[in-house]
């Protein structure tokens, strides 16, 4: 199986080649690096978009020659610049064309720094494609680095989901550990006293208890077992990027999020998952899940 990696000039797709090397490593495949060079139709009769796309084709180049000699023989890796009606529908074509077992994407630059950010070429692939998809955080770099730890962020609409099997065959997939974690954001008021400050604390503990007996459940251990260990924790704080930075975290370490699927995108996020994904530190693993019944 193969990864795909959008290259794009500038810091987009160097992040999203480090994390695409980084899995490809991890997971012993091959790296698909492709820079797609948006060709509109029915061609342009002015002069200027030629010049336009001949820049553009000059530029794919550039930076397809740097990452060549980023990767050097380190993997194996096939590199492309594919010309198509928009960047989008470009990486589409090549992950139906090729093998493609996973999607390896940028953040958008206008995102913060560290943390992940969809862009517009994301959104609309989310929407297309059945393939996994991952985000590097902006600025993302993991030279010669692989991944070591899963965590799967999981809620309690989750429970009957198979979330948490994905997760522990990726790990087990990555030769990672897996973590189990939930996260819960708390809005801090001027009004909050000593006692709801401990029934909340209550309510953590029992939903950390519950964690812990449902993945039991799912992730039986024993012979044959997919994992043999895994580690449950929760992440509160009064906003969704305290919560998450509650949780700590490291280099080798991505997080999976499950979205579901609807008649309109392959990959829907719920509000609660897309805000986890926005203030990630870590790469994101978006991953397809199924609900029993």
């Amino acid at each position: 199986m193969t990864v795909l990696v959008a290259l794009t000039p500038g810091e987009r797709g160097t992040a999203a080649l480090h994390l695409g090397t980084m899995m490809a490593r991890s997971a012993g495949e091959q790296v698909l690096v492709a820079t797609v060079v948006p060709t509109p139709w029915p061609p342009s009769p002015y002069p200027g978009e030629a010049e336009y796309l001949r820049h553009a084709e000059q530029t794919a180049e550039q930076a397809t020659a740097r990452a060549r000699a980023q990767l050097g023989s380190e993997l194996a890796a096939d590199f492309v610049v594919h010309h198509a009606r928009s960047v989008s529908s470009g990486l589409l074509e090549l992950a139906g064309q090729r093998a493609v077992s996973l999607v390896v994407l940028g953040s958008s630059s206008a995102g913060l720094l560290g943390r992940v950010g969809l862009s517009g070429v994301a959104e609309r692939i989310l929407h297309s494609t059945h393939v996994p998809v991952m985000l590097a955080p902006r600025g993302f770099s993991a030279a010669g680095t692989r991944v070591t730890r899963v965590t799967v962020a999981f809620g309690p609409s989750d429970e009957r989901s198979d979330l948490l099997q994905r997760s522990a065959a990726l790990a087990d997939g990555l030769g990672a550990g897996l973590r189990v974690a939930s996260f819960a954001s708390r809005p801090v008021t001027g009004f909050t006293s000593s006692i709801e400050s401990r029934a909340e604390d209550l309510v953590v503990h029992q939903w950390a208890r519950q964690l812990e007996t449902m993945i039991g459940a799912a992730l039986p251990t024993g012979e044959g077992a997919v994992v043999t260990q895994v580690e449950a924790v929760v992440g509160q704080g009064s906003s969704w990027s305290d919560a998450i930075a509650a949780v700590s975290w490291g280099a080798g370490d991505v997080l999976a999020v499950g979205a579901s699927s609807s008649v309109i995108s392959s990959f829907l996020l719920g509000s609660h998952a897309s805000k986890i994904v926005r203030n990630s530190p870590v790469p994101v693993y978006l991953m397809p899940r199924s609900v029993a019944g």
